[in-house]
């Protein structure tokens, strides 16, 4: 179990220099969402439309696209630099590879989102302090399953051609019910709803991101081989 773990690590702190040195990723992804945002809040009028019913859907997309950017990298400079070959080399589970992708995809996004909620906060005149709990387990819970099926996409989209097209292709349909469910629990947590009163859409993102991360699992041995 310690080597397994060892193993995830490493995959994780490789990402993680990578990222220290280029800065590439983080940049994009958060000037991606900024731009999704502020197109949204020039295209509104929020003395007509109350911004708790359009903001939680517009604050999906931008998280949806810019993390959309950061899966297409996350096997993209593997395949490009024969790194991924490098990792196949190594006697180590196939499982590693893909919970130490996951991780490093989860760590990105969770920090651009950190920077984007207090811009969404300025620009639409909500109050997410005081909802700030249960707005990051909401957040959390989409990210992870988002992380989750867009990890093992992305290593299967990696070996085509057109990668940066087919992974939204694949991505985006399979990702609906994470999605609905995000959305629905932002909107609910900024008219107030406690997280007690959204089981139901809790145990459903739960459920979804429980089965992507199983199908990833058996499926990730024969997607690497391939």
């Amino acid at each position: 179990m310690n080597l397994y773990l060892n193993q995830i690590a490493a995959i994780v702190w490789k990402d993680f220099v990578t990222e220290l040195k280029t800065r590439e990723l983080l940049s994009a992804m958060f000037i991606f969402a900024l731009l999704v945002i502020l197109i949204f809040i020039f295209s509104i009028n929020l003395s007509i439309v109350k911004a708790s019913e359009v903001g939680p859907g517009i604050l999906w997309v931008a998280f949806l696209f810019a993390g959309t950017i950061g899966l297409n990298r996350s096997f993209m400079l593997e395949k490009e630099n024969g790194c991924l070959m490098g990792l196949m080399l190594v006697p180590a589970d196939r499982t590693a590879i893909y919970f130490g992708k996951l991780i490093s995809n989860l760590i990105f996004l969770s920090i651009m989102e950190l920077f984007i909620l207090p811009l969404f906060m300025i620009f639409f005149n909500i109050d997410l302090l005081s909802h700030l709990g249960p707005l990051l387990v909401v957040v959390f819970l989409g990210t992870l399953g988002f992380c989750a099926l867009g990890t093992l996409l992305s290593s299967l989209s990696s070996n085509l051609k057109t990668r940066e097209i087919m992974l939204p292709i694949l991505l985006y349909p399979l990702l609906i019910p994470i999605i609905i469910g995000a959305v629905r629990m932002t909107g609910q947590i900024l008219d107030g709803t406690e997280l007690f009163d959204m089981m139901k859409w809790i145990g459903l993102t739960a459920s979804f991101d429980i089965i992507y991360i199983g199908v990833s699992i058996m499926t990730i041995d024969h997607i690497l081989e391939e």
